[in-house]
């Protein structure tokens, strides 16, 4: 009976010629459920698998599922993880991510990661931090993850931070009302809402995880599950977000969502120094 061993994820048996015994002495061996005389049905949902078909006795036919793993990819929001982290001092020290083996911490059981997309933008006013970032985005990359760049674009705000002497009448407001510039990420949710109804009409993946507490992604899940009935979708939720419209539609429609934890993070980490063709990089001390 080695067929029917670890390998296989379920196994039914269908016999019109076996005595009642013989079906459930099968059946309290493999733990399997009696459906009725001559006939023992598996507990495991048989969607998505590659049948095989073997006469073990006279007349009893295994049908035995060889469980397929599910490709899966991760749509990482990269500013969207990076802030959670950033925001939180004492989550800084997890920055240092090793994006590749943080999704597969974050798998569920019979999916396989096939592709990381990383979702960022490079600032142009601050280099150091441009540099950090670029050395960040060219280590994961080496370690397997697709890297898709957006763009930050100025935009110029009023403060509304409290002051004594308004900048702007009436005078009698307790608001700043001062002009300053800022700087804006754009096409990022795009890109992202873009590549997940890609995946799904190309079916290049059978589980799609969204990395982000973006709200405004909830509409691009809801096409991707029109497009492809079959997907599974699974929504990572970084430290802290509320996101409550993406917990909502989870709930609504059936799909998984988790919330990142410290041990995925303290377990994804790169050495403090990381060597790629010759070339070392080390972890910036800020980021302790």
């Amino acid at each position: 009976m080695e067929l029917l061993s670890a390998n296989y994820s379920f196994v039914v048996f269908l016999s019109h010629f076996v005595d009642k015994p013989i079906a459930l002495k099968y059946a309290n061996t493999y733990n399997l459920k009696y459906d009725k005389p001559h006939r023992v049905l598996s507990l495991w949902p048989p969607g998505g698998l590659e049948f095989r078909i073997w006469n073990l006795d006279a007349g009893l036919f295994v049908f035995g599922g060889v469980g397929m793993e599910r490709r899966a990819v991760f749509f990482i929001d990269g500013f969207n993880l990076y802030h959670s982290l950033d925001n939180n001092p004492y989550f800084r020290k997890y920055k240092w991510l090793n994006l590749w083996r943080f999704c597969e911490h974050l798998l569920f059981p019979n999916d396989k990661l096939v592709e990381v997309l990383y979702f960022t933008a490079y600032t142009d006013w601050n280099p150091d931090r441009q540099a950090r970032h670029h050395t960040y985005v060219s280590i994961n990359q080496h370690h397997g993850c697709n890297v898709i760049f957006g763009q930050f674009q100025e935009r110029t705000r009023i403060s509304r931070a409290l002051c004594a002497s308004p900048c702007l009448p009436p005078s009698g407001k307790k608001h700043c009302g001062r002009e300053y510039l800022a700087h804006e990420e754009k096409m990022t949710d795009v890109n992202i809402a873009v590549n997940i109804l890609k995946a799904c009409v190309k079916k290049t993946c059978d589980a799609v995880y969204l990395l982000s507490g973006d709200n405004d992604l909830v509409p691009a899940l809801e096409t991707a599950r029109e497009l492809h009935s079959d997907i599974r979708i699974r929504v990572v939720l970084p430290i802290n977000a509320k996101a409550k419209k993406l917990m909502t539609l989870c709930r609504d429609k059936g799909f998984k969502y988790m919330r990142i934890k410290e041990e995925h993070l303290a377990k994804s980490q790169f050495p403090d120094q990381v060597i790629l063709e010759d070339k070392t990089y080390t972890k910036p001390i800020n980021w302790n």
